[in-house]
């Protein structure tokens, strides 16, 4: 048997788990031993290895046996042999006994193996890895996908890879000649992804999904989950707005904003429905994101704004693995805002206060001693390097434990993370544990256990006024520098509201304790072939605890000492709440191939979901100091106790077929019912179906002429609909009542209930309505691979309060009048190929979303502030006036139209009068001409990575960003005001007679309702584009020869950062994400460093 033959069935065949069990039955006499390995080998389905040289010594043998196991089949055939054997794998190594060790010591000779790599169609592979498995000895094939390779002359297992190809392995002893055969990558041909309820080869979909592996969420120096997804997938859009320590959790839009309310996607992890943030992202093996109708529909209510499944990790049949990675860190506050100087501000402020006609607040005696600091009263208080003191180191370690053997499999890990941030008293922490394990009771049945559970400790400081930590940042972004930090005699600084530094090392806080376990138990019966039942039982109970205590704070002054300001009382906040989840679920999935050339598939399946809320709150003040903070320590008067529960359940039942016609022509279709207790009962239930369908261009005959340039194309289809019952509260078709309402009887008072909400029993659900087409192909040998997905989502019967009259007396109740559109493009792409020693990939993703509110029954629009919702619009957009500039004299103030907000002059905003009562403009600027500025929402996000390995170095080099976000940047700039508002760089270009062409308009003195700077206007809105290089990763792999000394399997050394550079013409000094909010006072975000390990042992 020719060992070039082996090597092409040892690349091949596919592993079976059962044909070690199977029996061999013999009967030769006196025959060739190969012919007898032969039979062997079609009995087995395992592959001998030898050469023909080494045949030459063998005996003739005569056996009989039947229906022996293989190990004692082959004893019997080599027991009078020559030499022996050993099986690695599915193949069977012969090779000669080994020989007496030499008397004297001879240097070993290597051999040369020589040979060729191609693919199946015989076309060579040039530039595929030929690598000797546990050493540092390899090469690459030449242009006509020849290598020679020499190794020690024991021998040894020779690894060939080749990208878009399987990896193969083949064990050589003895020098010669080979000739690999390597199959086309399973990614390509029976890539298994994740779906609804099971799993399908992605060959086979008809609907879009998007999915990401572990490999996108290794060796990065994320908190959570969700920042970890940010830019890796076409559609699906995160923001992060904040980057304190365990309030940095981003949000995540699947294809844009479907409804008014509640847009955050469905997650399923592991089966069970979960928050994605409560996953260690170190757990993760795979996220897969439906975002179609066709492939989220299974799901039905729960899947109007997308589906994210999650699937972690699990045990793999083989030796134990232990597996540690962790990583160190320290993280520093990104683009802080740029201030000016305290002489600058005083300066400032003059010119402001001239402005308004008042006199100057400062001498020109203050403004020299604040530019020398020759007085601590006229000090340059840097409040933002006060604030941000704290090195914020943070760490992660994790490790886990996985094996098994053909019954069972597990996995157990642990992890822990720690954070602290850059201002004293913020810091999370995270233990996790997680345990999988699923065994094989019969060769029919199966079984599976899921259990995880995670605590989160949070800290804060908060100010006096209890309104958390974003308080104290607010002010420390506003109090001008002129104000002191502390004066000689240790007194603090104050402003009307207080001083943040005195809130912050006072040390008031906020602290919380976070406690989910979530188990999920299942079975898979094969009760006859094809045929598998699937119950399942899942269980999540998440817990926590807040404790808040606010001290009081007494003021001094800065000269004298004596007691000046005073706020307090302390307090004491105490909340608990408990949520406690319960999903039962049973499936039945039939799939049968027929005539070879029909697949069907089916599925049918129901749920029901139970949810239970509790919460409870106690209040107190007037503590007797400020280190009692027990409940119980503080007096009853002004207590305040309140609690209460609320519960929802939701019972479906759902289906799904599938059909194919030889993997050629595809079809599925969907259908949910769901049964919903937030509806009245007439109109509980709805119905939700899809269908899509695919067309495998690349099965066609014709399509060999595109070969070897395009290897595969696919197109598809699809239509469905999808309901939301997230979205209206618990309770909405009931009325609610208030009490402690007093009633007057007989001139007495007397304490009674009263309706707070009006109810309305004939609301329905929200539905979404999604239609896409797409198209995936690959080309050059699948290197390269294109997915191009259309898509039209229109969700209608938006749930929205409309106006009632007034002498309804109470607040409107829920009705179905809104309808929002979604469409756009998305594109994705990724290119693998090798050059000699090095691999390189490369993948992009772009999406283009425009989202409009289409339908409010007549009213709105809806205005909250400078945003506005309305008929023809993104929700939430910008809403204000169109500025046409500055006002540059009294002449042209004068022929304009009549402004509001007080007095115009000379260096005011300039508004363009586009409307008025009759729809037209009518000289009068005011709200009617007020209009849209542009949506916060990007209308374009995108991510590209480079990923490259050379010489055991590895390269990762992350980008992600946003276009076509709009920011009302007002607040941002700040305002020049009584010691509470302070400008940045950006007012030294600002409007005065000498300075007409000015970047901003004049200074006026603090904030006016309406003023002519401060209305929201197209002025002060500002592209927050931006491109980020969100991680850059480089890493080092450690030889095995080098490793395996200390029983290691795999050691790599990294370098990780996330944040590094920022590219946008926004402010320099904020954050676009951040800033994105339309206000300085959220925590920055933070630029994190990392150095880590990995090892495998």
């Amino acid at each position: 048997m020719k060992i070039t033959a082996m090597l092409l069935l040892a690349c091949c065949l596919q592993v079976s788990a059962n044909s070690y069990s199977q029996k061999i039955t013999l009967s030769e006499r006196n025959a060739a031993l190969e012919d007898i390995l032969n039979k062997i080998e079609k009995q087995s389905g395992y592959t001998f290895a030898y050469t023909h040289s080494l045949m030459k010594n063998a005996k003739r043998s005569t056996i009989k046996v039947k229906d022996v196991s293989l190990e004692h089949a082959l004893n019997l055939c080599f027991s009078e042999q020559p030499f022996t054997y050993i099986i690695i794998e599915k193949t069977i190594v012969v090779q000669p006994h080994k020989q007496e060790a030499p008397k004297k010591e001879e240097l070993p000779v290597p051999i040369e193996i020589k040979g060729t790599v191609a693919t199946e169609n015989g076309s060579p592979l040039a530039g595929a890895s030929v690598k000797l498995k546990g050493s540092d000895k390899g090469t690459v094939t030449d242009l006509n996908g020849n290598f020679v390779l020499q190794i020690p002359e024991e021998g040894g297992r020779l690894q060939i890879s080749y990208i878009g190809h399987e990896t193969t392995e083949l064990y050589v002893t003895q020098a010669g000649s080979v000739k690999v055969v390597l199959k086309l990558a399973e990614s390509k041909v029976e890539e298994v992804v994740i779906v609804g309820y099971g799993t399908q080869k992605k060959l086979n979909l008809t609907g879009s999904l998007s999915s990401v592996g572990s490999k996108a969420i290794e060796d990065r120096p994320v908190t959570n989950t969700v920042n970890a997804l940010q830019g890796t997938m076409a559609g699906v859009t995160v923001t992060t707005t904040n980057g304190q320590p365990g309030r940095d959790n981003g949000t995540i839009r699947i294809r844009g904003i479907g409804t008014l309310s509640n847009s955050d996607p469905m997650v399923v992890v592991d089966g069970v429905i979960a928050s994605i943030n409560e996953v260690n992202p170190n757990d993760v093996e795979n996220v897969t994101v439906l975002k179609d109708a066709a492939s989220a529909a299974i799901y039905g209510s729960r899947a109007a704004n997308g589906v994210i499944l999650i699937t972690t990790k699990r045990g793999k049949k083989g030796q134990l693995q232990v597996n540690y990675s962790g990583y160190i860190g320290k993280q520093d506050v990104h683009r802080l805002p740029d201030f000016l100087p305290s002489w600058q501000q005083a300066q400032l402020y003059n010119e402001a206060l001239a402005n308004e006609g008042k006199s100057p607040k400062w001498t020109d005696d203050d403004i020299q001693k604040f530019k020398n600091g020759s007085d601590p009263t006229h000090p340059n208080t840097d409040w933002l390097d006060l604030f941000y003191t704290e090195p914020g180191y943070q760490q992660n370690h994790y490790m886990s434990v996985g094996g098994g053997d053909g019954k069972t499999q597990y996995m157990f890990s642990l992890g822990y993370f720690d954070q602290d941030g850059n201002v004293k008293g913020t810091n999370y922490k995270k233990y996790s544990t997680r345990f999988n394990i699923n065994s094989k009771i019969s060769e029919k049945f199966t079984v599976t256990a899921n259990l995880a559970y995670r605590h989160a400790p949070f800290s804060e400081p908060v100010s006096t006024y209890a309104t958390g930590f974003s308080q104290i940042v607010r002010m420390i972004n506003r109090v001008s520098n002129t104000v002191p930090y502390k004066y000689p005699n240790g007194a603090y600084g104050y402003v009307a509201d207080g001083s943040p530094m005195a809130w912050l090392e006072a040390g008031s806080f906020n602290k919380t304790k976070g406690d989910i376990l979530t188990t999920n138990f299942g079975a898979d019966w094969e009760i006859i072939k094809g045929l598998h039942f699937r119950p399942a039982i899942a269980y999540r109970a998440n817990s926590s605890r807040r404790q808040q205590f606010v001290k009081d704070i007494q003021y001094y002054s800065g000269t004298t000492g004596e007691p000046t300001k005073y706020q307090g009382p302390n307090n004491l906040i105490e909340s608990s709440d408990k949520t406690s989840y319960t999903n039962l679920q049973a499936i039945l999935e039939y799939q049968k191939n027929i005539a070879r050339n029909h697949h069907v598939g089916i599925l049918v399946g129901a749920t029901q979901e139970h949810e239970i809320y509790n919460y409870l709150y106690a209040y107190r003040q007037g503590f007797l100091n400020n280190t009692l903070t027990e409940l119980n320590a503080a007096p009853k008067d002004g207590q305040q106790n309140e609690g209460y529960s609320r519960e929802w359940a939701l019972q479906s039942y759902f289906g799904r077929l599938n059909y194919d016609y030889k993997g050629r022509y595809l079809f599925e279709a969907d259908l949910r019912r769901d049964g919903s207790s937030r509806f009245a009962p007439e109109n509980r239930w709805a119905v939700f179906p899809s269908f899509s369908a695919g067309w495998n261009i690349s099965k066609e005959k014709f399509f060999d002429r595109l070969l070897p340039a395009v290897n595969s194309m696919k197109l598809r289809g699809s239509w469905g609909q999808l309901g939301n019952q997230n979205v209206v509260g618990y309770y909405p078709t009931f009325s609610s009542i208030s009490p402690g309402v007093n009633y007057s009887f007989n001139q007495t008072l007397a304490s009674g209930i009263a309706p707070k909400n009006g109810a309305n029993a004939d609301i329905q659900w929200e539905a979404t309505t999604t239609t896409g087409i797409g198209l995936d192909a690959a080309f050059l040998q699948n290197r390269l691979e294109f997915t191009a997905d259309y898509f039209q989502r229109k969700t209608t019967d938006i749930l929205l309060n409309l106006p009632v009259g007034a002498v309804y007396g109470l607040t409107a109740p829920y009705q179905n009048a809104g309808s929002v559109s979604n469409r756009g493009w998305e594109f994705s792409s990724r290119y693998r190929n090798n050059y000699k020693s090095l691999s390189y990939d490369v993948s992009a993703n772009v999406s283009f979303i425009k989202n409009e509110v289409t339908d409010l029954k007549g009213s709105g629009p809806y205005i909250s502030g400078g945003t506005f919702t309305e008929v023809g619009y993104p929700i939430n957009s910008l809403y204000g006036y169109i500025s046409d500039g500055i006002f540059q004299t009294q002449e042209e103030i004068d022929n304009h139209a009549t402004q509001s907000g007080g007095k115009i002059e000379p260096g005011d905003l300039k508004y363009r009068d586009i409307s008025g009562p009759q729809g037209k403009p009518d000289g009068v600027i005011d709200g009617n001409d007020r209009t849209y500025l542009g949506t916060y929402f990007p209308e374009v996000t995108y991510g590209f990575t480079l990923g490259a390995q050379w010489k055991g170095f590895d390269l990762s080099i992350f980008f992600q960003g946003a276009g076509g976000v709009k920011v009302a940047s007002g607040n941002l700039v700040g305002e020049v005001g009584p010691d509470v508002n302070k400008p940045t760089s950006v007012y030294l270009d600002r409007w005065t007679p000498d300075n007409p062409s000015a970047s901003f308009p004049r200074l006026s003195y603090g904030y006016k309702q309406n003023s002519p700077t401060s209305n929201p206007s197209s002025f002060w809105v500002k592209n927050a584009s931006y491109l980020r290089l969100k991680n850059l990763m480089l890493g080092y792999n450690l030889p095995t020869s080098l490793i395996s000394k200390a029983g290691l399997k795999n050691v790599k050394i990294y370098y990780s950062g996330q944040n590094i550079l920022t590219l946008t013409n926004f402010y320099k000094w904020i954050d676009p994400e951040i800033g994105s909010t339309g206000s300085i006072n959220s925590y920055p975000q933070v630029v994190v460093n990392t150095l880590g390990i990995n090892v495998s042992f």
